[in-house]
């Protein structure tokens, strides 16, 4: 049995404020429930907000990563070149050393005996 039902033995005047002191009631808690509905609205806007912040500093980093790996392949590979032409002047540097030692050793008179005579 509803507030009406009850209020049936009162004049219109009570049965009238008794209806609106109910529809006050549920005014306000619709109201509540608005204004929380808007708060958590409010809160997810921030949080996704926070999110979106996150994810795309993630990727800024993340593509600042890739550019510093990127160019240090590409001074290894400038590396690997210089490498090579160390290694071909180190060599050409031991073959000098011992064309030197050899014609050193010749120039002093020293023979390197191999077992064959030559007949001038």
């Amino acid at each position: 049995m509803g507030m009406t039902g009850t209020m049936r033995g009162y004049g219109s005047a009570a049965r009238f404020k008794a209806e609106a002191a109910g529809h006050r009631m549920k005014d306000r808690m619709l109201e509540k429930r608005l204004d929380r509905s808007s708060q958590e609205a409010e809160r997810l806007r921030l949080e996704n907000q926070l999110l979106r912040d996150e994810v795309e500093e993630s990727r800024t980093e993340h593509h600042r990563i890739l550019d510093l790996l990127e160019e240090r392949m590409e001074h290894e590979d400038e590396k690997e070149h210089s490498h090579k032409g160390r290694w071909m002047l180190f060599l050409l540097a031991l073959g000098g050393g011992g064309y030197a030692l050899i014609r050193r050793m010749r120039d002093d008179g020293t023979t390197w005996d191999t077992g064959s005579s030559a007949t001038a």
